[in-house]
């Protein structure tokens, strides 16, 4: 238990404990810029991989993690983008997904998914490739 409850936080990317690292993250709790969603940033390969994998029960434990920027409200996903659009078509709305979590908001996601280096808000070690 911290000793100051109720301290204020330290700068406004500050975000709970519990929320950051890696951890599994569902579907319904995934958000994906609709713009980009419309584009299919993905082979068709990796799609019929990723649907396979769905199909099987193996979607969950796939690495590498997925990307997801998290901005106090919302997952923004940030990367494997196929994994998703899977999950989406399959109907498996409550198909888990194994997340990298960091803080920041949906342009970061974007920027991400739309190749632009992903480099997460206030961390000094970006995610690598």
């Amino acid at each position: 238990m911290p000793s100051h409850p109720r301290s204020p936080a330290r700068s406004s990317v500050k975000l709970p404990g519990g929320v950051l690292g890696r951890d599994y993250l569902k579907f319904l709790q995934l958000s994906v810029d609709d713009e980009l969603a419309s584009k299919g940033l993905f082979a068709d390969a990796a799609l019929q991989d990723a649907m396979a994998a769905v199909r099987s029960g193996f979607m969950r434990g796939a690495q590498p993690a997925m990307k997801v920027f998290f901005d106090g409200c919302q997952f923004w996903l940030a990367s494997h983008f196929h994994r998703y659009e899977a999950a989406r078509r399959l109907g498996a709305r409550h198909q888990e997904f194994w997340c990298e979590i960091r803080p920041g908001p949906k342009d970061h996601a974007i920027r991400c998914l739309s190749g632009t280096p992903c480099t997460p808000v206030a961390d000094r070690h970006p995610w690598p490739g």
